[in-house]
């Protein structure tokens, strides 16, 4: 808790900085948070499998952060007002910023799980198609059984092997 509001009717300079320091590391916080979902962003756009796991990681622990701020923020809202309105135009400019940026971050989510859904499906296909040919045996003329020939094939339907 940063002041409790019902022993103090006047705040004091110490008291005003707490509040902007609270302000401050939010901000830094929201800043780092734009800096790892932009690159989560990056990493996705390329279109090539990619993991995240270390950037899952940060981000998981910068939104708790930011989320612990917000809770303190609504919790104790009238000891915000004494913060100077430069401190929450910053913030708001970064909650602004942090939300445009998780929005691309979830767009390219899903098309990165589009893209991986139609890669597993392409690989399956050729998969049971080589299955399905491949695998067949064939029988001669006296009933005598033989393996079809198997033959390569691309997962790429233009391309030959």
């Amino acid at each position: 808790m940063l002041i409790d509001l019902n022993t103090e009717k006047n705040k004091t300079q110490r008291d005003i900085e707490r509040i902007e320091e609270a302000i401050d590391q939010a901000i830094k916080v929201a800043d780092e948070l734009i800096r790892v979902a932009g690159e989560e962003n990056q990493r996705l756009e390329s279109g090539r499998p990619v993991t995240l796991d270390d950037l899952l990681v940060r981000k998981q622990k910068l939104s708790s952060e930011f989320d612990a701020f917000f809770k303190q923020f609504k919790a104790e809202r009238e000891a915000f007002l004494y913060a100077s309105d430069d401190k929450f135009n910053a913030l708001q400019d970064r909650v602004q910023i942090l939300a445009q940026t998780f929005m691309e971050n979830a767009n390219n989510l899903s098309q990165a799980m589009s893209a991986n859904e139609r890669r597993i499906n392409a690989i399956m296909r050729a998969i049971r198609d080589n299955q399905d040919t491949g695998g067949l045996q064939t029988y001669g003329s006296y009933g005598q059984s033989s393996a079809a020939p198997r033959q390569a094939r691309s997962i790429k339907p233009d391309r030959e092997v």
